[in-house]
């Protein structure tokens, strides 16, 4: 770990600069690893933190509009990898092969569910007949349902994709991330 090592990120010029100011002082090792961790990850982990919210957004207003179940499902995938990929891009790397394995189990578990709701609501529907205020309030429903699954999605993400661990900053949580999207849900209607 070298502060000053020349990374390009412009978002964190000014962390690295205070960091670099500290590299002659007396500093234990872990107290700089949580010096360097508030300094360097707080800013990214606020704009991760953003990315991994509008994606959720995004999936629970489009899993709530759409017609089909495959729909959904093609637009959770693209819609994780991208978020995956945005996380990686912001964090200064990819994950590892393990990191990825454990990400692809999560999208595909998340595509899963996503799937059969789709398919099982449009089956009931059909045998039922619901009315049209029910499957609004069902999809709307499946939607915080799909954005909160790409939540959590994230914040595997995130675990995986962060170069250091959360010890001097509070990891986010999946509470954080629903407030915000049952806010954003509660906008909409």
């Amino acid at each position: 770990f070298c502060p000053g090592d020349g990374h390009a990120n412009p978002r964190l010029a000014r962390p690295r600069a205070a960091l670099t100011g500290h590299a002659d002082d007396i500093i234990d090792g872990a107290d700089m690893i949580k010096l360097a961790e508030r300094e360097l990850m707080a800013p990214l982990d606020v704009e991760a933190r953003r990315l991994v919210s509008l994606a959720a957004q995004r999936v629970s207003v489009v899993t709530a509009v759409s017609p089909r179940a495959l729909i959904d499902v093609l637009f959770v995938f693209v819609a994780s990898l991208r978020m995956i990929r945005q996380l990686a891009r912001l964090y200064g790397g990819r994950p590892g092969a393990l990191g990825m394995i454990s990400l692809l189990r999560h999208v595909i578990a998340h595509l899963a569910i996503t799937g059969g709701m789709a398919a099982s609501d449009s089956l009931i529907q059909q045998v039922l007949g619901h009315g049209i205020a029910a499957k609004l309030s069902q999809r709307l429903g499946e939607g915080v349902l799909n954005g909160l699954l790409t939540a959590r999605l994230g914040l595997a993400a995130i675990d995986v994709t962060r170069p250091m661990p959360f010890a001097a900053l509070p990891r986010p949580a999946l509470a954080d991330l629903a407030k915000d999207l049952l806010r954003k849900q509660e906008e909409a209607e």
